[in-house]
């Protein structure tokens, strides 16, 4: 029997998403940026998650860029 997962952030089970992506966009738009090394680095952190919280996290990411213009 598989054991069911705790969220032990309280401040909410999409938090580390929301603050992945915020740190994704802050870094990207930056001048000078080498957007093709840091869009590699995203990928391979997110490699092992769930489909949910990949869609989550590309929500989120256009959340955090709509907000930064």
């Amino acid at each position: 029997m598989r054991k069911p997962l705790v969220n032990h952030c309280s401040q909410g089970r999409y938090h580390m998403l929301d603050k992945i992506a915020y740190d994704y966009v802050r870094v990207i738009r930056e001048r000078g940026a080498n957007t093709v090394q840091i869009k590699q680095q995203l990928a391979e952190r997110v490699k092992n998650y769930s489909e949910e919280d990949k869609t989550k996290l590309r929500e989120l990411i256009q959340k955090w860029q709509e907000l930064k213009k």
